[in-house]
């Protein structure tokens, strides 16, 4: 009967080493599962960039689209830079014809551009913007936008431009 009730002592003490094993783990990694940064997660918003569509005042008509304008003809004017010009793109896609600007507020935050087609001035734009970080999060503030020289609105489900020009 004696090596019998060893044998059950050693079967209880091998559960209960498995079990602490098993527990020293958990714990382990619950411990470890709080040391998740918050910011590992990657929620940069990036540059900002502008987009702008020309319209006929009278019309609303795209004037890329009807050909009243040629997007050869576009020219930016950096105004704090001698006028030298301003990289940017004219997007044609599904005959939306926008003119993108930017990027801006990182590493550009002061801006003081005039955007021409041909020899018309169509508009003037003024930014101020700066990148701000707030809970790991990268993103562009803009302090200032200002389009002067045209009267225009905001498509608030695009976020695109429309300025109005006046033929």
């Amino acid at each position: 009967m004696y090596p019998n009730a060893i044998y059950q002592w050693s079967k209880i003490s091998f559960f209960m080493k498995v079990k602490g094993f098993i527990l020293f783990f958990l714990v382990a990694f619950a411990f470890n599962s709080c040391n998740v940064d918050k910011c590992d997660v990657l929620c940069n918003s990036g540059p900002l960039s502008l987009n702008f569509q020309l319209l006929d005042k009278t019309t609303g008509e795209n004037l890329f689209t009807n050909g009243t304008f040629n997007s050869d003809d576009i020219t930016v004017l950096d105004l704090d830079n001698n006028n030298n010009s301003v990289q940017f793109s004219f997007n044609t896609e599904d005959d939306r014809n926008v003119i993108n600007l930017g990027p801006f507020g990182w590493g550009t935050n002061n801006v003081n551009y005039a955007l021409k087609v041909g020899e018309r001035d169509i508009f003037t734009l003024h930014i101020n913007a700066e990148e701000k970080t707030e809970d790991c999060c990268a993103f562009v503030q803009v302090n200032k936008l200002e389009i002067e020289n045209a009267e225009y609105s905001q498509n608030m489900q695009s976020g695109i431009y429309e300025i109005l020009v006046e033929l």
